[in-house]
């Protein structure tokens, strides 16, 4: 396993959270990243992304890759919503690529009656049209969205391809949602493809380390079942101007509880 720092982590700063990233997670030890905010989650926005910039800026800072790129959600309301959701996640997986990246992060629309059976359809498509793209679509739970508890993941990952589509463990969401994730681990070992490593007290993100989600029970289940992905750092703080502390403090806090 090894930790990478997603950008939301240095958002609400009042500054771009993608160059807040490459200022300050390199300085605190992170050789990887991850790509969220504006571009990835609204529709269509990625298309305008500086690619080759992103690809030089990468090498300047001493990142060795890039390990995932957030998509936007493909909506549950209807047949047509859900194509056009899936358009913008194969755009989003197209650019992953182009920045080798070898993980796109998709989670569901609203939580609304019938709304698994959309989503399916949705992935569905989108196995088809990521065919030829090398990208994992590894599905986050969010709260209140299509794809959040157990008996969402066992429905879908049966429904779809075991190379291709996966799991992104996302601790915060499940903390929230009251969502045991050391079983889900344990029932989809070979399906977890990502990792977002968070921390918090109640639904709040916390600093790693402050809150009530045991880390260290975290990182034995995955190196029990085999996991060699990526940590993901995420954290959305009250506090964001002290975020660059935050960054490096869970650095060093993740590094430890990996060579302890």
């Amino acid at each position: 396993m090894y930790l990478s720092c997603t950008t939301c982590c240095l958002r609400g700063r009042g500054r771009d959270e993608i160059e807040e990233t490459f200022r300050y997670a390199p300085a605190a030890g992170y050789r990887h990243w991850g790509l969220g905010g504006p571009f990835t989650w609204q529709p269509g926005l990625i298309q305008w992304l500086d690619v080759q910039q992103i690809k030089q800026r990468m090498a300047q800072v001493g990142f060795e890759s890039l390990t995932e790129v957030w998509t936007p959600p493909i909506p549950t309301q209807s047949g047509e919503a859900v194509r056009v959701g899936v358009e913008c996640v194969t755009l989003s997986g197209r650019v992953a690529a182009e920045l080798g990246c070898p993980r796109i992060v998709q989670t569901a629309g609203p939580r609304i009656a019938g709304g698994l059976a959309k989503t399916l359809e949705g992935l569905r498509i989108l196995q088809d049209s990521l065919a030829d793209v090398p990208v994992q679509v590894c599905l986050e739970p969010h709260v209140n969205s299509q794809i959040l508890y157990p008996e969402d993941y066992h429905e879908i990952l049966a429904a779809l391809d075991p190379v291709e589509f996966g799991i992104t463990v996302d601790t915060g969401h499940f903390h929230t949602a009251g969502v045991d994730w050391e079983a889900l681990i344990r029932q989809h070992p070979d399906r977890v493809y990502n990792v977002h490593l968070k921390d918090h007290r109640g639904a709040q993100s916390v600093p790693i380390g402050t809150g009530e989600i045991d880390l260290a029970r975290l990182v034995g289940v995955l190196n029990e079942v085999g996991y060699d992905g990526p940590l993901a750092l995420e954290m959305e703080l009250e506090d964001p101007q002290n975020a660059p502390q935050y960054v490096a403090d869970a650095f060093q806090y993740l590094s430890n509880l990996l060579t302890g």
